[in-house]
């Protein structure tokens, strides 16, 4: 079958229970595009909106294996029933408008925006045809979707990579003074790194075609490229194996070397290696890996030496692949992670969420050094009508209750309760801190630690619709949470905190939120 198109979505009828099968579209007789379709015209659960702008005016021949009748509409917009308001949907976090999502992507800052990348299948909310779609926003809060900036060809599917922009021009795709943003991806066929780049702001991109790293090994992706001091060259870290992570050099960002192979124990993939400036003014380099645990050290003529042992900065199993925004105004460190749900994909025509963004620092105490992070103070756009308390007298197995909106929240609490258990309520969810074992305990019997360092309760909680996440310790502990076992109940409004001791509160702020799609 042959189309012309003429507008820019493809509209398929899938249903996710169905077998799949594999579309070829061709342009000239090249192979520029393919997807697996659960085509199921009669019994249709899903509506695939295919992006086809990049196509535009063009005749697109489409061939199918097994050869089936092909079963589409055409559309210029996603038209989506009650959008960003349908039941479960989150309200601070950013969520694909339909389809699947995982990890986020070339996070950068170019000309005033900010541009996020993410990994993405058109076709069900289920992993499935890689993509790398595209949002843009001024604020890191609120975010509009541009559509599919690389999908896969012959070459295969499109696995996670970073931003890195060409301010030296070595590639030659500056166009006046618009300097040529690089886009450094794993594919898939062969499983290799690939390079693709933008000249025009980010509106189109453009692929290299042939890998830029040949394969290293059958598990080696995502590639992060910086530009390195110590070392005056770019560098790339890749993931290679097992926990085993590697940094490649390169003078001219197209020819690389693998010079080391370092272990990160605990973790693999997604690496996300970059220099910060610790609280005590020393320039520390940071190496974290997709299950966020990292190691300090410092780069030296032998390439990154970890001056510490590894250390967990998040301590849960629902915060995966994050990354860090680069080109950031005055060296800000600002992360997302990707949020997996634990729930019945069926509940959803979308599947995952991002992190709320979260800014970077480094802290330290003793002889240690502590990432810390802490929600960006862009996010206190979205405080709508706040309230806070100062030094509660909690009696001892008296709750404590104030009423509470039926909305996301952010709540803060600074609170001294040793040898104390304390509870605290929001929507019939309960947090327990134990802190005579430093455990605060969640949904399905889950804990993390209180504190690293402080000693005392020390709490930023963001509570959405199928998601809590804590900031602990000034930050130090992370905990994103996602699933069923978390999800609050606006029927019970309010929250309530309750101790077996008799403990003092000493801060206390309940900030609801509005939606980030108003």
């Amino acid at each position: 079958m042959k189309i012309e198109i003429k507008h820019r979505y493809l509209v398929f009828p899938v249903n996710t229970f169905s077998p799949q099968i594999k579309f070829r579209f061709y342009d000239e007789g090249d192979e520029v595009y393919y997807l697996n379709v659960k085509l199921n015209p009669d019994e249709p659960t899903f509506a695939a909106y295919v992006d086809m702008e990049r196509y535009m005016g063009k005749t697109i021949e489409i061939k199918t294996f097994p050869e089936v009748e092909i079963v589409y509409s055409e559309a210029d917009t996603m038209n989506l029933p009650n959008l960003y308001k349908e039941p479960y949907r989150p309200q601070v976090h950013f969520t694909t408008k339909n389809g699947w999502l995982n990890d986020p992507n070339a996070l950068i800052y170019v000309n005033g925006e900010y541009h996020m990348f993410y990994q993405h299948n058109p076709c069900e909310s289920k992993w499935n045809n890689m993509h790398w779609a595209h949002a843009v926003s001024p604020d890191l809060i609120h975010w509009t979707e541009l559509g599919i900036a690389l999908g896969p060809d012959k070459y295969g599917e499109i696995f996670s990579g970073n931003a890195f922009i060409d301010k030296d021009n070595l590639l030659g795709h500056k166009v006046g003074d618009e300097d040529a943003v690089l886009l450094y991806y794993t594919g898939t066929s062969p499983l290799a790194q690939y390079l693709a780049y933008s000249n025009d702001g980010m509106k189109t991109f453009h692929k290299y075609g042939e890998p830029v790293v040949p394969k290293i090994l059958n598990t080696s992706t995502d590639p992060q490229v910086i530009f390195c001091d110590e070392w005056n060259t770019y560098i790339m870290s890749l993931y290679l194996e097992n926990d085993m992570f590697g940094i490649l050099r390169s003078d001219d960002l197209l020819n690389w070397e693998l010079v080391q192979r370092i272990q990160l124990p605990g973790d693999k993939e997604c690496p996300d290696l970059f220099p910060m400036v610790a609280d005590d003014g020393k320039r520390k380099w940071v190496l974290i890996g997709a299950r966020n645990r990292y190691l300090v050290g410092d780069f030296t003529s032998d390439g990154f030496v970890p001056t510490q042992e590894v250390l967990s900065f998040s301590h849960s199993s629902s915060a995966y692949a994050g990354h860090t925004f680069c080109e950031l105004p005055n060296n800000r460190k600002v992360r997302l992670d990707w949020e997996q749900w634990n729930q019945p994909f069926f509940l959803f025509s979308i599947y995952g969420q991002m992190s709320v963004p979260y800014e970077l620092r480094l802290e330290k105490h003793g002889d240690i050094y502590y990432l810390c992070g802490e929600l960006i103070s862009e996010f206190e756009t979205l405080y709508d009508g706040s309230s806070s308390y100062e030094n509660i007298e909690i009696q001892q197995r008296k709750p404590f209750i104030i009423p509470i909106e039926q909305k996301p929240y952010v709540v803060k609490m600074s609170c001294t309760a040793e040898d104390a258990e304390v509870e605290l309520s929001l929507f019939g969810r309960t947090l327990y801190f134990d802190t005579k074992q430093n455990i605060v305990s969640f949904g399905g019997g889950r804990t993390a630690p209180i504190s690293y360092t402080s000693g005392k309760i020390d709490l930023t909680l963001v509570i959405d619709t199928f998601s809590n996440e804590m900031f602990l310790d000034g930050g130090k502990i992370y905990v994103g949470l996602v699933d069923r076992e978390v999800a609050p109940n606006y029927n019970f409004t309010k929250l309530d905190i309750y101790s077996d001791k008799d403990i003092t509160v000493e801060k206390l702020e309940l900030h609801p939120l509005k939606s980030m799609w108003e």
